[in-house]
């Protein structure tokens, strides 16, 4: 059992100490900050819980306690694309309209994930705990 913890942890921290790096790859620009940001490349939420279901599927195989986390990792990857988007559209549309507004502090615009950086973790999350499993 101590693979799943080890697996949901190590998922969870490569996907956000990836951030940065990324970030630093992208746009030249260090920034710590974007290891505890929502959005960005990767997913540190789709990391985490396909790890989860990827460790649960190795300790239990098909089992109803897998497909109850399966559910909860297509919910999570559903809406760091989906709903998530939806947000970044209304946080932009409201930093524009009050951007005049004196105290108005703006709202985080890019919460969101694209697909792609939702792949990546979902490999992460997936890869990981098969390596994990095989080591140790």
């Amino acid at each position: 059992m101590y693979h799943l913890y080890l697996s949901v942890g190590i998922a969870w921290l490569a996907a956000n100490v990836a951030k940065p790096i990324v970030t630093y790859l992208k746009e030249k620009r260090l920034s710590k900050e974007t290891i505890f940001t929502a959005g960005g490349m990767p997913s540190g939420h789709t990391a985490l819980v396909v790890s989860l279901t990827t460790s649960l599927y190795l300790e239990t195989g098909f089992s109803t306690i897998f497909l109850v986390a399966l559910v909860l990792a297509v919910l999570v990857m559903y809406d760091a694309i989906r709903v998530r988007s939806v947000i970044e559209n209304l946080s932009r549309t409201i930093n524009d309209l009050m951007k005049n507004h004196e105290g108005f502090t703006p709202l985080e615009e890019h919460v969101g994930h694209t697909p792609p950086e939702v792949f990546v973790s979902l490999v992460l999350g997936i890869i990981i705990p098969i390596l994990i499993y095989k080591i140790f």
